[in-house]
């Protein structure tokens, strides 16, 4: 009895996963075995008897025309036709007594191939049936073509980490990113954190291959510079000139200077829409992203069973119309949380009080720029009185910064009065204040040492 092998994958409607592009196949003695039928997400084969082991070899690829088009602020582009592969997957299998398929372990994983799932083994009648974890793909040629500055962000970005755009081939947002410091590649856990950022309404997007903007995300990953030298958009200070407020966040040096073990994820929203990152499937879709990492050996090297480990949930401005409805569904599954100034914090008062207090290692914190002062305060407030707790003193797992309005005066923050040094009438400025928010933290003059929120934050959770 010959032995049937059932070959499927999901996301198979997607531009991303283009059947015409998908090389799916089984070879036996190094030999392709041509498929006995085949159709969207699925190739069936037929091995002749007494066969011993075959691999499964998939080499999914994308292409797209030529692309013209007009990014946002930015000159005419014209992009060539492109043509990537966005996922490979090689598994091994030996046969069993005719018909029962077994994996065979791959020494990188220490494993099966994180994105091969033996969903059926072979029964009497010969047929093993495999799906493959298609959820995300590797799309970063495809942004580099697409996005404008790319190759900027490419020279400035901090060392010690990397940066991988997925694509989301089963829903939206259609773009992702994962910023990866490089502990994750060398760290021995099997439990990998991540931390989702959601950043304001971007500029709206349909498609991978249309005009994209990477300065709108470079802005949050790339560190500023004290160097009177550079361009105004690069200083960690206001220019008097140019009033210049959306200073360089630092994401990827916090990472690095933190030393933890975290994939930060940014599901890149159209517009002000973040599709499924807020709904209560989002741990499955970090799980899967993960998985795909681990696939390309970006996390994980050398280490069995990865999963989905600790999971946070961070904000700035209009973001927390993205953080909080994802913190309402994931409620018993996130463990520290971020807010910088974030829209909506006073309305989700309660379902973050109620996380906070479900959660006995749960970290807040909470940034109030200028908006969200008094909204952080009375959550705080509200957790202590909760939790029975009546000094004055800090509650180690639940901190909002600035405490009061005298944070913004002269001497209360080094960096902060390096900020607007060259703009004092900044200073009580709220869109600035808001902005500080989010690149902000504590500087010491001398030595200009500076530890963003972000970094404190990270240094002080529960994430390793």
């Amino acid at each position: 009895m010959s032995l049937k092998v059932y070959i499927t994958w999901s996301g198979e409607a997607s531009p991303l996963l283009p059947d015409a592009l998908a090389d799916v196949h089984v070879e036996v003695d190094n030999t392709p075995v041509l498929p006995s039928a085949s159709a969207l997400g699925r190739r069936e084969f037929e091995l002749p008897d007494g066969v011993r082991r075959f691999v499964l070899r998939a080499r999914f690829s994308a292409s797209f025309g030529r692309v013209v088009g007009m990014p946002p602020q930015q000159p005419q582009m014209d992009v060539p036709p492109q043509q990537h592969e966005v996922l490979r997957i090689d598994q091994p299998f030996r046969v069993e007594d005719g018909t029962k398929v077994v994996p065979e372990l791959i020494a990188a994983y220490k494993g099966v191939h994180p994105l091969v799932n033996v969903a059926a083994a072979a029964n009497k009648n010969g047929v093993a049936v495999i799906s493959l974890r298609t959820t995300f793909v590797n799309i970063t040629p495809f942004w580099a073509a697409y996005a404008q500055n790319w190759s900027y962000y490419q020279k400035e970005h901090e060392p010690g980490t990397s940066l991988c755009v997925l694509g989301y081939t089963q829903g939206t947002p259609l773009i992702w990113f994962a910023s990866i410091p490089d502990i994750c590649q060398t760290s021995s856990m099997s439990s990998i954190a991540t931390l989702v950022f959601f950043r304001p309404a971007s500029y709206p997007y349909t498609a991978v291959n249309q005009p994209h903007q990477m300065s709108a995300l470079a802005r949050y990953l790339l560190a500023p510079k004290s160097d009177l030298s550079v361009p105004y958009w690069e200083r960690d200070y206001i220019d008097g000139t140019q009033r210049y407020n959306l200073i360089r966040c630092s994401f990827e040096k916090s990472l690095v200077e933190s030393k933890k073990a975290v994939v930060m994820i940014h599901p890149w929203p159209s517009g002000a829409q973040f599709g499924e990152a807020i709904k209560p499937g989002l741990p499955g879709l970090l799980k899967a992203a993960l998985h795909l990492l681990w696939a390309e050996q970006r996390i994980g090297r050398g280490v069995s069973q990865v999963h989905l480990g600790r999971l946070g949930l961070s904000g700035f401005s209009r973001g927390g119309d993205g953080l909080w409805p994802a913190l309402r569904s994931t409620i018993q599954r996130t463990d520290e949380v971020y807010g910088f100034d974030a829209t909506g914090t006073a309305d989700y008062a309660g379902t973050i009080v109620q996380w906070a207090m479900s959660r006995p290692e749960s970290r807040l914190r909470l940034v109030g720029g200028a908006y969200r002062m008094v909204a952080n305060e009375s959550i705080v407030r509200t957790v202590k009185q909760m939790a029975g707790i009546t000094s004055p003193d800090p509650l180690p797992r639940v901190t909002t910064v600035p405490l009061t309005e005298d944070g913004w005066k002269q001497g209360d923050n080094p960096y902060w009065d390096h900020v607007v040094k060259e703009a004092p009438d900044m200073r009580f400025d709220d869109d600035t204040r808001h902005q500080f928010a989010i690149f902000g933290g504590y500087r010491t003059f001398p030595p200009p040492i500076l530890t963003t929120f972000l970094e404190r934050f990270l240094r002080d959770s529960f994430y390793v």
